[in-house]
C-alpha cells in the first residue's frame, strides 16, 4: 500500500515536472507518432487494468493514466501501460 502511493506521488511528481518545461498544447510542440496512434487502437478502463497485471491497484493505475492523458493532450483511450513518455508521447 505504502509502496504504490510512493509511486503513485513520483509519477505525479514527474508529470508536473513534464507539465511545466514542455507545455500541453500541440502549439507547444507536441506531436504523437502516428504509428502509435495506429497500433494503438482506443483501449477500455477495464482492458487498461487487465493488461496492468494483478499486483496493481484499478484506482492508481486510472489516475496515473488520466494525469498521462492530461499533460500530454494525448487522447485517454491510446494511453497503453507500455506507452512511453518520450518516444510515443514526444515529451522530450
Amino acid at each position: 500500500m505504502v509502496t504504490e502511493i510512493l509511486i503513485y506521488f513520483i509519477v505525479v511528481f514527474i508529470m508536473i515536472v513534464l507539465f511545466w518545461s514542455v507545455g500541453s498544447s500541440p502549439e507547444n510542440g507536441i506531436s504523437f507518432d502516428k504509428a502509435y496512434l495506429k497500433n494503438h487502437p482506443p483501449l477500455s478502463d477495464k482492458k487498461f487494468v487487465v493488461l496492468c497485471g494483478e499486483g496493481v491497484r484499478p484506482e492508481i493505475a486510472l489516475k496515473v493514466r488520466l494525469i498521462f492523458a492530461e499533460i500530454s493532450c494525448m487522447s485517454y483511450e491510446h494511453i497503453y501501460p507500455d506507452t512511453r513518455l518520450i518516444e510515443d508521447m514526444k515529451l522530450d
